[in-house]
């Protein structure tokens, strides 16, 4: 396997193509991933960009479509190649984010290969973009795909709900003021919380489409070890440098800190 990108006593970060990199890793007990969306969902995104008034200020806004994010979309290849590696090489949870509209693809492709479909989750993006048409109602959340391979399953929820109403990151104007460094980048509250409801402290999450490393950054501060492969160089830089600002957990946290992630922001 090709060296680390960055690595430190829990968190190794690759730079490199998931489909080469992939198969070299021989096991994990848990696969978390926020792979491309379809086709539809990439080519529908836009961006607001307000409007200069003869003043110097701001005023309305214009709606651009066809927003360059960085990647391409999802492929059925890309999806079976993910879903065949996520059933191989892990132990215990498979976690896939999607838009709504493909969340019962992922749900075929992971069953095809052998495990179980155990939930559809939903993430509330609470602050995500409305329908800027408002002949239509606006998307609200995401679909997360939960699978376990056959046999007993244990999680840390309790019976609470597989819903996670966690805010977006913001991309604010000022690019030294922003806190999102990747265009698709999930909350490090939302992951924190699935990583403590999901893992046990000391066990391993792989992360095959890394982006800035938000689910390594989760990891780290929980405790938990994790493998993450990013093919951006862009992104992989800012995803290491994210890693090695963060504290590691050596030490279990507490029952009472187990939920609690509104720090986690």
């Amino acid at each position: 396997m090709t060296a680390p990108y960055y690595s430190d006593e829990l968190v190794t970060l690759y730079l490199g193509d998931a489909l080469d990199l992939l198969p070299t890793i021989e096991h994990v007990d848990h696969f978390i991933a926020d792979p491309p969306y379809s086709e539809h969902v990439h080519g529908a995104a836009r961006s607001r960009v307000m409007r200069d008034n003869d003043r110097g200020g701001k005023y309305g806004a214009d709606f651009r479509r066809n927003v360059d994010l960085g990647f391409t979309h999802l492929t059925d290849e890309f999806r079976a190649f993910l879903a065949a590696e996520a059933a191989r090489v892990t132990s215990r949870w498979v976690i896939v984010f999607s838009d709504t509209e493909g969340a019962h693809l992922w749900a075929e492709a992971l069953e095809d290969n052998g495990l179980d479909y155990v939930r559809t989750g939903a993430w509330i993006k609470r602050g995500s973009t409305p329908q800027f048409s408002g002949d239509r109602p606006a998307t609200g959340f995401e679909s997360l795909t939960i699978c376990h391979p056959t046999g007993r399953k244990r999680w840390n929820g309790g019976g609470a709900h597989a819903v996670w109403d966690v805010p977006i990151v913001l991309n604010r104007a000022r690019a030294d003021k922003s806190e999102r460094v990747h265009p698709t980048q999930k909350p490090l509250a939302l992951m924190g919380s699935l990583i403590n409801q999901f893992t046990d402290f000391g066990e391993t999450i792989l992360d095959p489409v890394a982006g800035s490393g938000t689910t390594g950054v989760a990891a780290k501060r929980l405790g938990r070890k994790a493998i993450l492969i990013e093919r951006d160089e862009k992104h992989c830089e800012a995803a290491a440098h994210r890693l090695e600002s963060e504290q590691t957990q050596l030490v279990p946290v507490t029952a009472q800190e187990r939920f609690d992630f509104g720090a986690l922001a």
